[in-house]
């Protein structure tokens, strides 16, 4: 019998769940089964990807996906998405991504994702980028994410994959000697329609400069009419904040605001695409 599947955090488009030939050998641990893995082409400049592959659980436990990294990348959260009052939010998976016994979990485009934070190259059609996904029973799972084309929404077949390389201009870094990392706060947030590659800078309560990358959902830069940007703490009682952007380039705004005490934040973005489509999404921040 065909193990049921759950949709991971919210309805994937049912593309999505179009079965189509992958080229990416699936990998079994255990009863862990990892079948099409894979992520996409970056613009020139994008610093964060998203992976997807599908995980299945043929055990009688669950199963529980901890945390997960490549070494191509500073960082690599585990993120799910839900919509609450009719906003898109986006939140890293603290505790992990649980697999029911029996059942399979789909990381895919418009729902839970890999991101990738802090590339140290673009990503280009036809490499392969290796993920260690560590669970807690299973232990570390190596898996090759096949990159496809930007703007695909699943695994396509080719005849050949080129193992991931860094550009030749680029310098390897580390989180603990990056100056970026230390000193500036960086977030991505998605929604249908529009995606935002964010950094807060410093990355620390006080005053914050807030740079702000839009994309389209096919992960092309995306052009808008205007960017507003809302900071709160209700933790600690501060009322919600509204700033409006300045663009300083096609898909690139700015906009200077206080954030006056660290811990926890939730920054909203309202991005009026057009005059009648707009997008609102919010994830939290951490400031020192």
């Amino acid at each position: 019998m065909i193990p049921s599947k759950q949709t991971f955090a919210g309805a994937v488009a049912l593309s999505c769940l179009v079965w189509l030939p992958a080229f990416a050998a699936d990998t079994t641990s255990g009863d862990l089964v990892v079948t099409r893995a894979w992520s996409r082409a970056t613009p020139g400049g994008a610093k964060v990807a998203g992976g997807y592959l599908t995980i299945e659980n043929r055990g009688r436990r669950p199963e529980r996906l901890k945390t997960a990294s490549t070494a191509h990348a500073l960082k690599t959260e585990i993120h799910e998405m839900a919509i609450s009052a009719g906003v898109m939010t986006m939140r890293p998976l603290d505790d992990g991504l649980v697999i029911a016994p029996g059942q399979s979990v789909t990381l895919a485009p418009g729902g839970g994702h890999l991101m990738f934070i802090g590339l140290d190259a673009p990503l280009r059609v036809g490499e392969q980028v290796p993920v260690t996904l560590s669970f807690e029973h299973a232990g570390e799972v190596k898996v090759t994410l096949d990159v496809q084309a930007i703007g695909a929404q699943a695994p396509a077949r080719t005849e050949t994959a080129e193992p991931f390389r860094r550009a030749e201009h680029a310098t390897p870094v580390s989180p603990a000697t990056t100056s970026e990392a230390d000193e500036s706060f960086f977030t991505h947030l998605h929604a249908e329609k529009a995606m935002a590659n964010v950094t807060v800078s410093p990355g620390r309560a006080g005053p914050v400069e807030i740079a702000i990358q839009l994309e389209d959902a096919n992960e092309l830069p995306l052009s808008a009419e205007a960017v507003a940007v809302t900071l709160t703490n209700p933790e600690h009682g501060v009322a919600p904040v509204t700033a409006n952007a300045e663009r300083v380039g096609n898909d690139q705004w700015r906009v200077r605001m206080s954030a006056p005490l660290p811990g926890r934040w939730s920054l909203g973005l309202d991005i009026r695409i057009t005059s009648s489509d707009a997008v609102n999404v919010v994830s939290p921040i951490l400031l020192r």
